[in-house]
C-alpha cells in the first residue's frame, strides 16, 4: 500500500506567472497539483494519464452498475429472457458510446 501524501498546492497567482512550470511538474511526476485561491482549494491539475485512467474506471463502474441492475431485474426470468434483456442493455450502451464519440445520428 502506498503511503498517504498530501497533494502539492500552488496559488492561482503562481499559475498566472508560471503555468508552464506547473504543467511540466504534473507531466513529470504524474501527481495532481491543487490550485488554491484565498487559502481555499479551487481546482486540481492532473496529468492526461490520470484523467484517462479516471475515465476508464468510471466506465467500468457504469458497466458493473448495469450488470447489477440486469441481475436484479432478472431473478425470476428464464435464461432466454435474461439473454434478451442483456442484449438490449448492451445495445443501449453501444449507442451511448457511439453518440458520445460521434454525436447523435
Amino acid at each position: 500500500m502506498q503511503p498517504f501524501t498530501f497533494p502539492t498546492t500552488v496559488s492561482a497567482r503562481e499559475i498566472q506567472r508560471g503555468y508552464k512550470k506547473v504543467f511540466d511538474t504534473v507531466k513529470k511526476t504524474k501527481k495532481p497539483i491543487v490550485v488554491m485561491a484565498n487559502n481555499t482549494p479551487q481546482a486540481a491539475i492532473i496529468s492526461m494519464d490520470i484523467l484517462e485512467e479516471y475515465n476508464r474506471i468510471k466506465e467500468d463502474q457504469e458497466l458493473f452498475a448495469l450488470i447489477d441492475e440486469i441481475r436484479a431485474r432478472n431473478t425470476e426470468k428464464t435464461i432466454e429472457e435474461v439473454e434478451k434483456d442483456a442484449t438490449e442493455a448492451v445495445e443501449e450502451v453501444r449507442k451511448k458510446i457511439y453518440e458520445k464519440a460521434f454525436g447523435s445520428p
